[in-house]
């Protein structure tokens, strides 16, 4: 009896030390990747407008157990593999920012965009820059989740936006 009371006030201590833990942690994550791509400005915007040409260059749209259905040249709706209902829809807000809004079941899953802008020195070049944006719950497993997460991201935006780089030189 006496070890399990040690044990229950230990696990209940090594909880709240990780609670306090959590609150010193951040609560949102921001990543941001840029490349220069060798293409004009409108070339680019275009291509990230489209989200039909999205398939050529980003993972998400090239899930072979998902069912894509491209509502507009801005919007699209997917069901995952599970079949999670998720959907893509494109804002542009000015001439050189495009809002992604990602809805996972009809929840806003982060904030994102690309900003898109041409080059200072050369005007053949246009650099782009993808962000994202999510806010975590106070919960410490989604503060922890977000320590390890954002070297995934960076690295998955590092990657597409290479991929989209290519794409566009390629065309």
């Amino acid at each position: 009896m006496r070890l399990l009371k040690q044990v229950i006030i230990g696990v209940v201590v090594f909880s709240i030390i990780l609670l306090l833990i959590s609150f010193l942690l951040p609560s949102r994550i921001s990543v941001s990747k840029t490349v220069l791509i060798n293409a004009s400005h409108q070339k680019v915007v275009n291509a990230l407008m489209d989200i039909g040409n999205w398939k050529n260059w980003n993972p998400i749209m090239q899930d072979s157990t998902a069912k894509y259905t491209v509502i507009s040249d801005r919007q699209m709706d997917w069901l995952s593999g599970d079949g999670t209902p998720n959907s893509l829809h494109l804002q542009q807000f000015a001439p050189d920012s495009i809002a992604v809004v990602i809805r996972s079941k009809d929840k806003q899953v982060f904030a994102s965009g690309f900003t898109v802008v041409g080059h200072q020195q050369d005007s053949l070049f246009t650099k782009t820059e993808w962000w994202i944006d999510e806010h975590l719950a106070w919960y410490p497993w989604t503060k922890f989740y977000g320590l390890f997460s954002e070297s995934f991201r960076e690295a998955y935006i590092d990657n597409t936006l290479q991929k989209f780089k290519q794409y566009i030189e390629s065309d």
